[in-house]
């Protein structure tokens, strides 16, 4: 199991797609291993999973956090959690036909509990043109749509209830 919190909620999350999702996992990029920064070319991938259950396609982006907010990038000179290069892939997948793209936000609370929510790429843009700082926090990701994804506790790892995630959002598409 991955000691890195952020790679065990992505571990967590792909051990709670059932069978008949198909699930696909983008490879992370060099310059992410063993502190590798100066390469000078490499290309950013624009998310971190892609589900498919049919009629839609998924886009997900998986950010898993320890603190109280969340920071982004509004721009692709600025540092945050969020990147500006995930920002602009997500927009661009939710051009495309019965595709949904956005975020997974999993906050990870001080009593060992955590809540994780979904929000539509949409709803993020929103949320942040609506905000004068570079992060969000809980609060802030209320009033913009989220829908939380339910789970249950394991001994040490999270399960997540995929499916009925995927029924709600088919639920908002289809509205």
């Amino acid at each position: 199991m991955a000691k890195n919190v952020g790679k065990r909620f992505e571990e967590n999350w792909k051990a709670s797609i059932p069978s008949d999702i198909f699930y696909y996992r983008l490879k992370d990029q060099a310059q992410s291993f063993g502190g590798c920064s100066n390469l000078r070319f490499s290309s950013k991938n624009p998310c971190d999973c892609f589900l498919f259950s049919s009629p839609y396609m998924y886009a997900l982006e998986l950010k898993s956090v320890g603190t109280s907010s969340i920071s982004f990038e509004r721009t692709k000179e600025e540092k945050g959690v969020v990147h500006y290069h995930q920002i602009k892939g997500l927009r661009e997948f939710v051009g495309y036909r019965n595709m949904i793209a956005g975020f997974l936000f999993n906050f990870r609370k001080k009593d060992n509990t955590e809540t994780t929510y979904f929000q539509h790429i949409n709803d993020f843009d929103r949320m942040i043109a609506s905000i004068d700082k570079k992060s969000f926090n809980e609060k802030d990701l209320k009033k913009f749509n989220p829908i939380i994804v339910n789970s249950r506790k394991l001994k040490v790892n999270y399960r997540y209830y995929v499916s009925e995630l995927i029924e709600k959002l088919n639920r908002e598409m289809e509205r």
